[in-house]
């Protein structure tokens, strides 16, 4: 009996020096919780309102904070006014490059000829105009298209809400059509569709990247009829 005992506790000794440990492979806690900190708080990025008002022109506002990314010898962009009266205001929102080539525009434009972008306004006509001097010639952007060319990569709230418009996205008289965050690589903005046949308004995602590019999402149709003509 006690040879048998003496071979038990032989044989269970072997088995417990020979048994096979666990790969525990261990990982930086720290680092795992510092990522997901950081992506927390970019998900979580508030939406801020839009610091422009519907009750003026907003737009001569953010023509001034145009910046082109190209060298040209001289640019500017302008807003043509014209009244009821029939009286003409052409004013120089910003501008760029060598100054003195200024004289060299003619700023009694005449818009039957020379077309200008962003039109509005009735019974009174009101549109802008971007306007460059390379190689000593005159170049007048005429078109939306050349407008997204004209402002290159987009470098703050103004450029994207500039590149939105020329897409058809305006700001809202809402907070929630009217909002924008910051984000890694551009701007998210809550824009409005406004749509003439039926009247009514759209609420719409976008996505501005600094090169220009764009995503939308429709947030849906939030008013129709009349109340989307106020």
């Amino acid at each position: 009996m006690r040879i048998i005992l003496i071979i038990l506790v032989i044989f269970t000794s072997c088995n417990t020096k020979h048994e096979a440990k666990p790969n525990i492979k261990k990982y930086d806690s720290t680092s795992i919780s510092v990522d997901d900190s950081r992506i927390k708080n970019t998900r979580q990025e508030q939406f801020h309102k839009i610091p422009y008002s519907l009750n003026y022109d907003y737009l001569d506002s953010l023509f001034t904070k145009i910046d082109p990314n190209k060298n040209y010898d001289y640019w500017q962009f302008a807003t043509y006014d014209q009244r009821i009266t029939g009286e003409v205001d052409y004013s120089v929102n910003n501008q760029g490059g060598d100054t003195l080539q200024r004289k060299k525009i003619n700023e009694k434009i005449d818009p039957n000829k020379v077309m200008g972008i962003f039109k509005r306004g009735h019974p009174s006509y009101r549109c802008n105009y971007a306007i460059y001097i390379q190689n000593k010639k005159i170049h007048y952007v005429k078109t939306e298209e050349e407008f997204r060319n004209f402002l290159g990569e987009i470098d703050n709230l103004e450029e994207a809400l500039l590149l939105a418009r020329t897409y058809g996205y305006l700001i809202g008289s809402e907070r929630k059509s009217g909002e924008y965050r910051k984000t890694e690589n551009g701007f998210e903005l809550h824009l409005i569709k406004h749509y003439e046949y039926p009247p009514s308004k759209e609420l719409i995602d976008i996505e501005i990247k600094k090169d220009g590019f764009v995503k939308t999402k429709s947030l849906g149709i939030y008013k129709i009829g009349r109340e989307a003509n106020e």
